[in-house]
């Protein structure tokens, strides 16, 4: 028995949204995610650390210094902050967090002079890229699918 073309692309359309909701959740515990403002500067700059997804207190560290700092819980993330010193010298330097068990990590580059260095920025996780390209396939995978539901009937796409 063949299905009415209605109820046909009322089950496709909610097929493709049921696809569309279940890539696109975000898991439960999902990776920390550092982020840097700004992400170079010089001798005397306040960088200010963001942990996201981290819903403890956490520590950091800038590789190869001394410099440590304490990134107390705000919500569902942990924010600090660390000035650079005299000590670190111009180059790039990873930055460090620990959230409980998780550990992230995220470049920051010092420059020569003082003064605050213009810029800010951040870094994506690979679990964030994850999820944006499981993303991307499914509205490519819902716009190829409205396409051929078109080629085969005379319905309008809405």
């Amino acid at each position: 028995m063949r299905m009415p073309q209605p109820i046909r692309g009322m089950l496709a359309a909610l097929a493709v949204s049921a696809a569309l909701v279940l890539t696109t959740a975000v898991p439960a515990n999902a990776a920390i995610t550092v982020t840097l403002s700004p992400t170079a500067g010089a001798e005397g700059t306040r960088v200010d650390v963001l942990a996201s997804n981290c819903d403890q207190d956490a520590t950091g560290d800038v590789e190869n210094t001394d410099t440590s700092f304490k990134l107390p819980k705000n919500n569902n993330n942990a924010q600090g902050s660390f000035t650079v010193t005299e000590k670190m010298k111009p180059g790039s330097y990873t930055v460090t967090v620990t959230c409980g068990s998780d550990t992230a990590s995220t470049k920051f580059t010092v420059t020569s002079g003082t003064g605050a260095a213009t810029g800010g920025g951040s870094t994506a996780s690979d679990a964030a890229t994850a999820v944006l390209w499981t993303g991307a396939a499914a509205v490519l995978a819902a716009a190829a699918g409205l396409w051929l539901l078109k080629r085969r009937s005379n319905v309008t796409a809405a």
